[in-house]
């Protein structure tokens, strides 16, 4: 049976009859990833801030004295004392290890806080987050009781 030209014009139908149907389709679909977006930075905005991040993820793994004696023994004896010989002369201006570990209210937090931010003539110096705290681990573990 032939079809005519009617019946072939009301099976296929114009783009232009699509637009509106794409339209919709695209408007949901960015409604959606604005949802989802909403969503995601809402979660995010429940989770404390954090400095750097660093402090927490210390807290969170258990830090490695001894590896933060090898990572000061590689970065810093050029001029703290760290409870070795130092690598040569050490500036008397430069506070050793142990000093530092005996600071009133001393803590690995505040030692972490002190490496995260650029300061006086100490380089600036990258460490990851786990070398972090065990650097710190390190130097509080030199601190001496009082007396």
């Amino acid at each position: 049976m032939p079809m005519s030209d009617q019946t072939i014009s009301r099976r296929v139908r114009p783009i232009k009859h699509y637009a509106p149907v794409a339209a919709r389709l695209l408007a949901i679909a960015a409604a959606a990833c604005a949802v989802t977006s909403l969503a995601n930075a809402q979660s995010n905005e429940q989770e404390p801030v954090q400095e750097p991040g660093a402090i927490q993820a210390i807290q969170a793994k258990k830090p490695d004295p001894e590896n933060g004696r090898a990572v000061a023994r590689a970065l810093c004896t050029n001029c703290h004392m760290i409870g070795d010989q130092p690598n040569s002369a050490v500036n008397a201006d430069v506070p050793s290890f142990v000093a530092i570990a005996n600071i009133h209210d001393q803590s690995a937090e505040r030692i972490s806080n002190w490496l995260l931010n650029a300061h006086g003539p100490m380089p600036n110096v990258h460490l990851t987050r786990k070398e972090l705290g065990d650097v710190a681990a390190y130097i509080m573990s030199l601190r001496q009781p009082k007396p």
